[in-house]
C-alpha cells in the first residue's frame, strides 16, 4: 500500500471569494447557470401575467364598462352559489342581485393576475439584480405586467438584452 501525501488546502479550497475584478470587467451575483435559471422563469411569469392581463382587459371590453355601453347591461359570468329561485349555480350569467355565495368570473380574473403579476416582479427583480442592470431597465420590468400586450414585448427586449450581455461577458466573475 502506498502512504497518500496530505497536502495544505489552498485558499480556493476554503471558499475564498474570486478576487475583485479589475477595471472595466462585468460582475455579475450569480453564475451564468443561475442567471439563465433566473430568466427561463421570468420568461414563463411574462407569458403568464401577459394572458391573465389579456384575459382581463377582453372581459372589461365585452362587458363594456371600460367605455360606458354594455353588451348585457348588470349581466356577470358566476362560478358556483345559489340562484334567486334556489337552484344550484355551477356557471352561468346572472345578474349580481340574484345569486348567493358565488364568486364572480371578474374577480378571479382579476385576483390571478394580481398574484401572477407579484410573481413576474420577483422574477424579473432577481434576474435584474443578478445582472446588475440600472434602474432604467427595472423600470422596463414593472411596465411589461401593467400594460396590455407589453409584457410580450418586453419579454422580448429582456432576452435580447440577457444573451448580448452573457454573450460579451463570457468571462464575468461571479460573487460566488
Amino acid at each position: 500500500m502506498t502512504e497518500q501525501h496530505r497536502t495544505e488546502p489552498n485558499a480556493a479550497d476554503l471558499g475564498t471569494p474570486p478576487p475583485r475584478p479589475g477595471k472595466g470587467q462585468r460582475r455579475y451575483l450569480g453564475t451564468h447557470e443561475q442567471i439563465r435559471s433566473a430568466f427561463s422563469f421570468y420568461r414563463v411569469m411574462a407569458f403568464i401575467t401577459g394572458i391573465f392581463l389579456l384575459i382581463m382587459v377582453a372581459k372589461i371590453l365585452i362587458s363594456g364598462s371600460l367605455f360606458g355601453w354594455h353588451m348585457w347591461p348588470g349581466w356577470e359570468i358566476y362560478i358556483g352559489g345559489t340562484t334567486q329561485a334556489g337552484e344550484s349555480n355551477s356557471i352561468g350569467f346572472h345578474r349580481p342581485d340574484t345569486v348567493v355565495d358565488a364568486r364572480s368570473v371578474s374577480t378571479l380574473i382579476a385576483q390571478a393576475h394580481g398574484v401572477a403579476y407579484i410573481v413576474y416582479l420577483v422574477a424579473g427583480f432577481r434576474l435584474w439584480y443578478m445582472l446588475r442592470w440600472g434602474a432604467a431597465r427595472m423600470l422596463l420590468i414593472i411596465s411589461g405586467g401593467l400594460i396590455p400586450f407589453f409584457s410580450f414585448f418586453v419579454e422580448r427586449k429582456v432576452a435580447s438584452l440577457v444573451t448580448k450581455d452573457l454573450k460579451e461577458n463570457p468571462d464575468a466573475v461571479s460573487r460566488y
